[in-house]
């Protein structure tokens, strides 16, 4: 019988909407993982920003509730409300000039409930959650600063300032000038030509889908879904 204990629940991108609290309620897991980008919601789905703030306070609400059960990743829409540097370099769309100090406010207040990265070990595979995934490109030019691929190194490049330098590398696929974009920036037609990670499998949002994108070596699951991660593999939830 399958427990808590190997069923981890996978939020990918929030952008005010609210498609993810009915499976935070309803599905029995051990770990909840948030993929990043809370705010700056799209216009052509009729969200607006206050409402947003609303959803992503309730984001707040269920960390606070299940602080350890709960792990919230940051992606390019919320580093540019917690670093000005990060913001300056990667000149990032939909930023919202309004409500930017009480959106930045709470990151800043709440910045140890976030993170870059998160594992999690099953069998012989280990799973790398990030916002936009780990382009092999983009590790390779950031290599000396990250060094080893694993969440303890790169939860390190947001202290660091060559470290958020990196993660405003945005890829031309995205209109930036890099070949390649961060692990909050990268495009997942970038992915396409990534090199795998050998036991590596990569689980990440960013760009939006009608459908997951799921390969034998990451999944994309930016498409206003929520999914349950098992020894079996990814479900829709």
């Amino acid at each position: 019988m399958e427990t808590e204990a190997n069923r981890i629940l996978v939020i990918p991108d929030v952008h005010g909407r609210s498609f993810w609290k009915k499976a935070v309620e309803e599905t029995p897991c051990e770990k909840i993982v948030f993929l990043g980008d809370y705010m700056d919601p799209y216009a052509r789905e009729g969200i607006r920003d206050e409402d947003a703030l609303g959803v992503f306070f309730d984001v707040l609400n269920v960390k606070k509730m299940q602080e350890k059960k709960v792990v919230l990743l940051l992606g390019n829409h919320d580093l540019h409300y917690l670093s000005k540097h990060f913001r300056d370099l990667a000149r990032g769309t939909r930023y919202n000039d309004d409500l930017s100090d009480i959106i930045s406010g709470e990151f800043r207040k709440h910045q140890d409930w976030f993170c870059l990265a998160h594992e999690e070990k099953m069998g012989e595979m280990r799973y790398l959650f990030t916002h936009a995934g780990v382009n092999s490109s983009w590790y390779e030019r950031h290599h000396s600063l990250i060094q080893e691929l694993n969440a303890k190194n790169l939860n390190r490049l947001l202290a660091i300032w060559n470290g958020v330098t990196a993660l405003a590398d945005v890829g031309r696929e995205r209109g930036g000038r890099s070949t390649t974009g961060s692990m909050v920036w990268a495009d997942s037609d970038e992915m396409k030509t990534s090199e795998p990670f050998p036991g590596v499998y990569q689980i990440f949002g960013h760009s939006q889908h009608a459908s997951p994108i799921i390969t034998n070596h990451y999944a994309c699951l930016d498409c206003k879904k929520a999914f349950l991660l098992n020894a079996q593999g990814l479900t829709m939830v």
